[in-house]
């Protein structure tokens, strides 16, 4: 400790991922001691992972840019930051008035998303450049479930989340809870809650290529192949729809289109789909009848099929089981949230009316939740195009390592500036001309603004920064603010949330129209019909529990879109059943190579988390093979092989029966090698997006999103036996 320190306790949040659980941060002066979980916080209840409790080490990390830094004859030079701001901007102003407003990009990854300054500031940073070339890592890991959403229920955010309390049945697909909680649904204790659901009575049924650590400590596992969790749903779409007894009464009351999604399943028998999946049609046939006929029944999914190649068709079939068996919307099935307000009714009055957006210059990709598809910024900055990207922003994310294929690379070579927010010197940021310090989540006040229609539990929770900023790193928000400013593009408050014309009334009558920061938003919002009051949560730094999620509260009431019903046909997404259909064959033949999935590490994280010293990274480094593959390729546990079809990585392996045969599993976000951080670049390991197929090639056509998994690649021994920890 600090000799003459003031040692004290602050509360917070975490966040690193959507469960948002709730810490007790003890420091003592301005070093951060220990953080533990909060036992008073209202969902977490003292829970918290590794990852959570690791946050001092990286708010002390060594390896963090604490200044800001410019690139001067390929040396990184220290600056100060009047001058990074000007420089900047004023080489944004100028490219802008030479090659129009498209020429400045931005590409924000998956922090953003838990940073209520990045999420809001950065967008009204691009409004106010009037550029809308947005790129964002969503569309690397989700962006099928926003064109769904969108197309299913007239709005991109609207995602419902399990009644955990009274659900009988529990399907889980491509996702491991125990160690990466949940995505688009904000809960804690997942463990506890599906084991809950088997302590009941109940079922909970784990689909997957791997026997994930959920699959081990819950539930039965099933095997299935890579890539054909699509292929699984329509065998049980045809089940329930045209073997089962169904209410089309009650269907057409909250929905349009179901003729056309009983035509869709008709020709997936369990039959036609078991040699595309590895399961029997007797156990579809099952695994759909027990699904229908569970009193509260969920189908959950997650990465593991979102990145793969049919993850649209399969989140629609998902909603649309869910609704045709009276599971939407319904005790013990899913649930609409609407956390600490309803940010449902708030965007649909903010939208306005919908109209055919900006496309990208090649290939005329729309965009998903305001961003284009990452996978396509290589081609925005090649292209010969006069409006071409010549600029890129990069805020809280590292492109260069986790879009699959190594031409961003390259692209970025193209670039006249390239400017990283961020708290590392990560691949992306060594390739950068200017690197800018940011504040980490100990630093800065915050609201989980984007997560609140997520929420199995709702609650609200503000927090200040626990800490001042370490040397000269500055929040997000003033960052932005600064470099609009320096561009001639300075933020206004209707600009700051992009708010139509009809509302400016409403801020009119507020004393802060210009220079809005982010606790004045958040109050503004909480003002605008919240279940709470900023000052109220400033009173209970621990959080402030709100209703619980109540069925029968969206079908008929508060589905956003046009006409108030679902839409159980979206046009985009059975265009795209031809395609499935024409790839079945892939699936069913054999191949000589095996399809590579990914997974995480419970003591892991994104690729910004590997230089945490507090966390051993001791399990995540090697692919997982099964026996029967090995034996026919020569491969001992440990060996040495290289996976790849032309662009190839070395990666230890390990020997396992955890493994469907016919799979690779590689971790993700691995290979520091070229990164300026000291833990993580000497851990071993490689990045296996680089050897993923040409991402221009494997682009999902429905939403952009990049397909990453169930690619066939080549895997062959190249190295004498190594110790895998």
């Amino acid at each position: 400790m600090n000799d003459g320190g003031v040692v004290r306790t602050e509360k917070t949040y975490c966040r690193i991922c959507e469960a948002h659980c709730g810490l007790d941060v003890t420091i003592d002066g301005d070093a951060v001691v220990a953080v533990k979980p909060d036992k008073t916080h209202p969902v977490s209840r003292g829970y918290a992972c590794i990852k959570g409790s690791a946050l001092g080490e990286l708010h002390h990390d060594p390896d963090r840019v604490n200044h800001p830094l410019k690139k001067v004859n390929g040396t990184w030079q220290r600056i100060g930051w009047p001058q990074a701001i000007a420089e900047i901007g004023s080489r944004i102003r100028t490219l802008q008035k030479t090659h129009g407003r498209r020429s400045v990009a931005h590409y924000y990854g998956n922090p953003t998303a838990f940073s209520m300054q990045n999420f809001l500031y950065s967008a009204a940073f691009m409004q106010a450049l009037g550029s809308p070339n947005v790129f964002t890592s969503s569309s690397i890991d989700l962006n099928n479930k926003f064109h769904v959403a969108d197309a299913m229920y007239g709005m991109l955010d609207v995602h419902p989340v399990p009644d955990f309390a009274h659900c009988e049945f529990f399907m889980c697909l491509g996702s491991n809870p125990m160690v990466s909680q949940m995505s688009v649904v904000a809960v804690t204790h997942v463990m506890e809650k599906l084991s809950a659901i088997e302590d009941r009575g109940g079922r909970v049924i784990v689909i997957d290529p791997r026997r994930t650590e959920t699959a081990q400590h819950v539930g039965e596992h099933h095997f299935i192949r890579p890539g054909t969790d699509a292929w699984l749903l329509l065998g049980m779409a045809h089940v329930v729809a045209h073997e089962l007894e169904l209410d089309p009464a009650a269907i057409h009351a909250h929905a349009n289109g179901l003729t056309a999604f009983l035509a869709a399943v008709k020709d997936w028998t369990p039959e036609r789909v078991a040699p595309l999946t590895g399961l029997s049609a007797e156990r579809i046939r099952e695994l759909a009848t027990a699904y229908a006929r569970a009193r509260g029944a969920v189908l959950y999914m997650s990465t593991g099929v979102n990145m793969g190649p049919f993850g649209s068709i399969a989140y629609w079939l998902v909603q649309g089981l869910s609704l045709i068996t009276g599971n939407l919307d319904a005790r013990g099935g899913l649930v609409f949230s609407r956390g600490a307000f309803d940010v449902t009714k708030l965007i649909k009055v903010l939208e306005g009316k919908k109209v055919d957006g900006p496309r990208t210059l090649k290939d005329g990709w729309r965009q998903e939740a305001g961003a284009f598809p990452a996978a396509a910024l290589a081609d925005e900055i090649l292209i010969d195009h006069p409006q071409r990207i010549r600029a890129l922003i990069i805020s809280a994310g590292n492109p260069v390592h986790s879009i699959p294929g190594n031409r961003l690379a390259e692209a970025f070579e193209h670039l006249e500036l390239r400017v990283c927010i961020d708290l590392y010197l990560s691949e992306t940021a060594q390739q950068a001309d200017y690197v800018l310090p940011a504040t980490d989540m100990l630093e800065r006040s915050d609201f989980p603004l984007s997560h609140l229609n997520f929420q199995a539990e709702p609650h609200a929770q503000y927090t200040a920064a626990v800490l001042a900023p370490k040397f000269e790193r500055r929040p997000e928000w003033w960052i932005f603010t600064q470099l609009a400013q320096a561009a001639g593009a300075p933020l206004l408050g209707p600009t700051l949330m992009n708010w139509p014309a009809r509302l400016s009334r409403v801020f009119d009558r507020l004393p802060l129209v210009r220079g809005l920061q982010p606790d004045d938003v958040l109050a503004l919002l909480l003002r605008l019909g919240g279940k709470t009051t900023l000052a109220e949560l400033k009173r209970n730094p621990q959080g402030v529990a709100l209703p619980a999620v109540e069925p029968g509260n969206f079908l008929g009431k508060r589905v956003p879109s046009a006409d108030g019903k679902v839409n159980l046909a979206p046009a985009t997404v059975l265009k795209d059943l031809t395609r499935l259909a024409a790839a079945a064959g892939d699936y069913a033949a054999e191949t000589a190579g095996l399809r590579v999935i990914g997974r995480r590490e419970r003591r892991s994280h994104n690729s910004w988390m590997h230089n945490n010293r507090r966390i051993k990274h001791d399990s995540g480094i090697s692919a997982l093979m099964h026996p029967a593959d090995a034996v026919k390729r020569g491969i001992a546990d440990g060996d040495l092989i290289e996976v790849g079809t032309g662009r190839n990585v070395a990666i230890p392996v390990r020997i396992t029966e955890d493994i469907m045969p016919g799979v690779l599993c590689v971790p993700h976000g691995w290979g520091h090698a070229q990164s300026g951080l000291g833990k993580a670049s000497m851990l071993p390991g490689s990045n296996i997006n680089e050897a993923l197929p040409d991402v221009a090639l494997h682009m999902e056509p429905v939403s952009g999103q990049a397909i990453m998994l169930g690619h066939v690649l080549e895997v062959r021994r190249v190295g004498a036996r190594q110790r895998v920890a």
